[in-house]
């Protein structure tokens, strides 16, 4: 655990470098804590807020990473991003932040536990991204979430973890009643596939969500006029079915709470994963298979350039935060 544990203290240091490069345009709150290891150690959760407090009720996004501790290259891209953020002010973005049209709240680590104990789940063994309790209509044995016990990877747990109440929590504060019309977040994980995806709701069933429509038009607007054509969007479902997916819940919640509300919303909370296809290079680094982070990170002769390469893309994602649907257009 001692070397996990070091390579969560060099995240943490960055973290705290971001904040000081940033000033007063950011600031740092510790939101929970991970679940308790068998040794007892809890590790701290913490949010960045990023802009000016108005800007973040106004014109939020999201930017979540660490949801598996095995898939650190999410938690590199992202700190990677924030620190081109601050270092190049004169970037348009920086330029929104600074002025107030924007604010960014990250979870740079949601499962700082399993990054210590170099595991994909939680410290309790239980794959965050099958804890929600959403029910697939039908999702593949076993790697589609199972209850046999926490021995094996994939197991979804009886409870809601610790860290999913953090996101449940961060999504309540955060986004449900953000005036922005469309809210984005993004959630980075890696591992699977030899392309780059951009996931949107569902993981759970091929239905299409409420807003399969502005989901289309966004892939079709990051695709064809921002030139984004490395990437592939499209729901989950279309890659593969999974039980408990938190963004499921917490989209489904986002729905059922506007439903319910005497005063109808016009916004739109609108998660995508950004899943960092790191198959296509086993031919450079073919042991990377058999070590433990292996195949969820690149491979060590195309780490930076794949860390730097989604800087662009995360902050088109970040400036839907200011867009109406309609500016969108499809060439």
């Amino acid at each position: 655990m001692l070397r996990g544990i070091k390579r969560l203290n060099r995240y943490e240091n960055r973290i705290i470098k971001i904040v000081k490069l940033g000033g007063k345009l950011v600031r740092l709150k510790q939101y929970g804590f991970s679940t308790k290891t068998e040794e007892g150690f809890r590790f701290p959760i913490y949010v960045l807020e990023i802009g000016k407090p108005k800007a973040i009720k106004k014109n939020v996004s999201g930017l979540i990473a660490g949801v598996h501790g095995l898939e650190t290259i999410g938690i590199r891209v992202l700190l990677d991003f924030l620190d081109d953020l601050f270092a190049r002010k004169t970037s348009v973005l920086y330029q929104e932040i600074k002025n107030g049209e924007l604010g960014i709240v990250c979870i740079p680590i949601l499962n700082p536990g399993g990054v210590a104990l170099k595991r994909r789940s939680n410290p309790k063994g239980v794959d965050l991204m099958r804890n929600s309790g959403v029910e697939a209509v039908k999702a593949p044995f076993f790697f589609g979430g199972h209850k046999y016990s926490n021995f094996f990877p994939y197991y979804r747990g009886k409870v809601l973890q610790t860290e999913s109440r953090v996101l449940d929590r961060y999504f309540h504060e955060y986004f449900l009643n953000a005036e922005n019309q469309m809210i984005p977040v993004v959630d980075i994980h890696s591992g699977f596939g030899t392309v780059d995806h951009v996931w949107w709701p569902y993981a759970s069933t091929h239905d299409p969500c409420a807003d399969e429509s502005l989901f289309q038009k966004i892939g079709h607007h990051f695709t064809n006029s921002l030139n984004h054509f490395l990437y592939r969007f499209g729901p989950q479902s279309e890659s593969y079915t999974t039980h408990g997916d938190l963004w499921d819940r917490l989209y489904d919640k986002f729905q059922s709470i506007s439903k319910a509300s005497q005063i109808p919303k016009t916004s739109r909370f609108l998660p995508l994963t950004l899943e960092i296809g790191t198959w296509s290079d086993i031919s450079l680094d073919p042991w990377k298979i058999f070590r433990k982070r292996g195949i969820f990170n690149p491979a060590r002769e195309s780490k930076q350039k794949s860390i730097i390469s989604h800087r662009r893309f995360l902050s088109d994602v970040i400036r839907l935060a200011k867009m109406d649907p309609s500016d969108m257009t499809e060439k």
